[in-house]
């Protein structure tokens, strides 16, 4: 069937949620892809990708390049992408500074949301499905052990940064932007990218190199996924459940301040007359607020679904 412009305005949308999503540590855009009903085609069409578009467009052969690979949908996907975090970097960061229990309390909600509604995708739990379940798990919450690094930031690093936090990216669960931290690299390309749209030229190398990272590891391992989803999605399906089931502490709003080596579940804590806590109410109220808009998500992108 023949997709129209609204198809496409959506799908535009649902990259903009994305990009929101990819720029918050802690937030997956792939949870978001997953959510909103785009995840599978987005992999496909990544993995369907070929040096052939080059030849067919020098044929000028431009309808069948458009069909053939899906250009339209990834391309108004990727716009979505990129025009959050180029736009909404600056602001995610000022909510994260001035008001981070009710943004993470509202992430915690629509994460978890996630996590019930892709329970429901799998058809059919097995020892084997509980087992990759926790290994997702087990992944996840390893990520959260481990401790930023001090790494020297330059070009070369931050391709293998862009290689490592896009990978992520495509995970369900999995933060890139929380990747990024690790690696060291998270406030080096927010300011990047303030300096890119400022056009200073000195950040260009920067931006490029870790772009380059992040294309070759998406052609790569979009490969991967695709196959998992074609061949085992229900064994997919878990482990990314797990993935995401691993993430909550990372989530959770309420954490004791400090530079310890404590395990993250030791600096969680939850806030003294918590229903008279006017703290505790409202991060209660974005909690759910997340909740429910994943119902809502999940009910628009059924029903625009072949707008």
């Amino acid at each position: 069937m023949k997709k129209g412009s609204k198809h496409y305005i959506v799908v535009f949308i649902k990259g903009m949620m994305m990009g929101v999503a990819d720029i918050i540590p802690g937030v997956s855009g792939g949870t978001i892809a997953v959510i909103t009903g785009i995840y599978e085609e987005f992999l496909f069409t990544l993995n369907n990708l070929d040096l052939n578009v080059l030849k067919l467009f020098k044929k000028g052969k431009f309808n069948e390049v458009l069909n053939k690979y899906n250009l339209l949908f990834l391309v108004s996907l990727s716009s979505g992408i990129l025009s959050s975090i180029f736009l909404l970097s600056h602001s995610i960061v000022y909510l994260i500074e001035n008001y981070p229990i009710l943004l993470w309390s509202f992430f915690l909600g629509l994460i978890t949301s996630s996590i019930f509604y892709l329970f429901k995708e799998i058809n059919k739990w097995t020892k084997k499905i509980i087992l990759f379940n926790l290994l997702g798990i087990g992944i996840s919450l390893l990520v959260l052990t481990l401790n930023p690094s001090s790494q020297e930031i330059n070009p070369a690093y931050l391709f293998i940064c862009g290689m490592m936090s896009i990978t992520a990216m495509l995970l369900p669960g999995v933060s890139g932007a929380y990747i990024l931290i690790l690696l060291g690299a998270y406030e080096t390309m927010l300011k990047t990218i303030k300096e890119i749209v400022s056009l200073n030229s000195e950040y260009f190398l920067n931006f490029l190199s870790f772009v380059i990272g992040a294309l070759l590891s998406v052609k790569l391992f979009s490969k991967l996924l695709s196959w998992s989803y074609n061949k085992h999605k229900n064994y997919t399906l878990s482990c990314l459940v797990g993935f995401m089931i691993g993430s909550l502490p990372a989530l959770w709003p309420w954490k004791l301040e400090s530079i310890s080596d404590e395990l993250l579940f030791y600096k969680l804590y939850i806030p003294e007359n918590s229903f008279m806590n006017s703290e505790f109410i409202s991060g209660l109220i974005f909690f759910i607020f997340g909740f429910v808009l994943v119902l809502i998500i999940d009910y628009l992108g059924k029903k625009y679904k072949n707008v």
